[in-house]
């Protein structure tokens, strides 16, 4: 299971020995140059986060956002075996692989040796 699956069912606590790697919010101050049409709400009466349209007038928050808040990416690019965020934030949380030491390849935990 990888991408938007792993993501869902990490955080849905629907997976045993997996932690939800989703850790940072899509506040309005990340990612600023990557959304311009992206419009404001405030969340839990706390702070602003950003939604933009994705499919007709359906807005949505579906972001990962990366350790350094410059790139956000969406849940599909997330534990997905390739590291998208320059920092490789967005695989670092996972379970669903193994990461070799010294050449940094990801290996899928389901991959027959």
């Amino acid at each position: 299971m990888f991408g938007e699956q792993y993501v869902f069912s990490s955080c849905a606590n629907k997976c045993e020995n997996s932690f939800c790697p989703l850790k940072n919010t899509t506040r309005y101050e990340v990612c600023v140059n990557q959304f311009p049409d992206r419009i404001g709400t405030i969340f839990n009466n706390e702070y602003l986060v950003f939604f933009t349209k994705s499919h007709g007038s359906i807005y949505t928050n579906r972001y990962f956002v990366c350790n350094n808040g410059i790139k956000c990416l969406d849940y599909s690019r997330v534990c997905d075996l390739v590291e998208d965020c320059d920092d490789g934030s967005d695989e670092t949380e996972c379970t669903n692989h193994f990461k070799c030491k010294y050449t940094n390849r990801r290996i899928p935990k389901n991959k027959k040796m």
